[in-house]
C-alpha cells in the first residue's frame, strides 16, 4: 500500500507515533500538498492519507476516517483563548461558553465543503452552522 501525506507529516513525531504504535509499513510514502492528498486517495494514486478531520472532502469523496484506539496522536480540537482583559468584560465568557463543543466533526466537514468545494463564502457556511 501507498500512503500520501505532507512532507512535514512524514518528518514529524505524529507519523513516527502512528507508524510505530500500529507497526505500519507502506511500500511507498508519497509527499503531497494538503490540497492534493484527498484527490490522490479518491483517484487511487495512494491508498491512505493523513487528513484534517474537519475537511469537507472527506464526506464529498466518501472517504473513511480511521479511528485511533491506541491514542497514537492527540486530538486537535479547536480551543478558545481569551486575554485577561477580554475575560474581565461583563458577559463575554458567558456569551462564549455555548460555543464550546457545539460544532461536531460532521457539521464542520459540511461547512468546509460549502466553502472549499461548493464555492460558498465563509459567511454562508457560518449561517448554515447557525441554522442546523
Amino acid at each position: 500500500m501507498r500512503i500520501g501525506a505532507t512532507h512535514e507529516f512524514f518528518g514529524g513525531d505524529e507519523w513516527a507515533a502512528i507508524r510505530d504504535t500500529y507497526e505500519l509499513r507502506f511500500a511507498q510514502n508519497v509527499s503531497l500538498s494538503p490540497t492534493l492528498m484527498y484527490g490522490a486517495v479518491r483517484d487511487g494514486q495512494v491508498d491512505v492519507i493523513s487528513a484534517f478531520s474537519s475537511d469537507g472532502r472527506i464526506a464529498a469523496y466518501d472517504l473513511l476516517v480511521l479511528e485511533d484506539p491506541r491514542g497514537a496522536i492527540p486530538p486537535y480540537d479547536a480551543i478558545l483563548l481569551v486575554s485577561q482583559r477580554a475575560a474581565a468584560r461583563p458577559g463575554l465568557l458567558d456569551a462564549m461558553r455555548p460555543l464550546v463543543g457545539s460544532i461536531d466533526d460532521d457539521a464542520m466537514r459540511h461547512a468546509n465543503k460549502l466553502v472549499d468545494l461548493d464555492g460558498r463564502t465563509p459567511a454562508d457556511a457560518a449561517r448554515w452552522l447557525r441554522t442546523r
